[in-house]
């Protein structure tokens, strides 16, 4: 056999995995070829040393505590898909609610006789603090004063509202 063939083996002979034919073939070769068998002394040193230390036993406490902690983990993860499952069915609901609590507000809103869209749309949405500038842009025409308007009401946070024609 080559050298090749035997590095490739080596792995098969530690774990003892070879037949008996083929490991009598791999021992001759080492025997012969110190190159394998210097890389058979290493790959095999682990092994050596695991057999030559002394075995662990852990302490008799070990186990309980463990399946204690094993314990604790599926309680949390059972807590965790609770309460995600709770929420996949209260979320929906929510957006339910906010959606006719929202429909029944607009239509308070819009129901009196003078129900213009953009008047209740500025009720709703408006607030004191936004410029009315921008809620009547489309109304007036845009000019340097009105520019220079807008930026002063911006700076100064002053409430500037334009006559409409």
């Amino acid at each position: 056999m080559e050298c090749s063939d035997i590095r490739n083996r080596l792995f098969l002979k530690i774990d003892d995995e070879l037949s008996d034919a083929e490991n009598e073939e791999l021992s001759s070769h080492l025997a012969q070829c110190e190159s394998c068998n210097r890389e058979y002394r290493l790959l095999n040193l682990p092994h050596r040393i695991a057999q030559a230390m002394p075995s662990f036993t852990p302490s008799p406490f070990f186990y309980p505590q463990l399946r204690t902690r094993i314990e604790e983990e599926a309680q949390k993860i059972i807590g965790r898909k609770s309460f995600w499952g709770l929420a996949r069915q209260t979320i929906p609901t929510l957006a339910g609610i906010t959606l006719v609590l929202f429909s029944v507000f607009a239509f308070l809103e819009m129901r009196g006789p003078e129900a213009d869209l953009h008047q209740a749309y500025e009720s709703v949405f408006a607030n004191d603090y936004q410029s009315q500038q921008m809620l009547t842009s489309a109304q007036v025409d845009i000019s340097s004063e009105s520019v220079l308007t807008a930026i002063a009401e911006k700076q100064f946070n002053h409430s500037w509202r334009p006559k409409l024609k």
